[in-house]
């Protein structure tokens, strides 16, 4: 992620599991030690720090996302021919991931007959 792979839902998605870690741990904390403590409070402080940035990761994370949506919005080109392009474009498109999609219907089918495939037919009703 840190090297530019990654997706901003990855990211955003991320940032929420440290957001959401560290209140566990700081919650964790707080019922082994005691609240008034210096400890305590820089603990506290810091899971603060954490919960700001973040809030900031994801918020920029959505920003840039939300860029680049607008910038790949549909732009129609209103001449005959290159109109004519982009619809056999988009067909052409549509068409491929129907056959990705049904390619993967038949995995997941040949996966799931191969996993039941020498199991007894009462002890597969059961498992539903």
């Amino acid at each position: 992620m840190v090297q530019g792979h990654a997706s901003e839902e990855k990211l955003i998605s991320s940032a929420k599991l440290v957001a959401g870690s560290t209140a566990q741990l700081l919650v964790a904390c707080k019922v082994k030690a005691d609240a008034d403590s210096t400890s305590m409070q820089r603990l506290q402080g810091a899971g603060n720090a954490v919960k700001r940035a973040t809030e900031a990761l994801v918020k920029a994370a959505q920003q840039s996302k939300d860029r680049a949506d607008e910038q790949s919005s549909l732009t129609i080109n209103r001449r005959m021919v290159g109109g004519m392009a982009q619809i056999i474009s988009a067909q052409e498109e549509i068409l491929r991931k129907e056959k990705e999609l049904q390619e993967a219907r038949s995995k997941l089918a040949n996966i799931r007959k191969e996993k039941y495939k020498d199991k007894d037919p009462e002890e597969v009703a059961h498992m539903w």
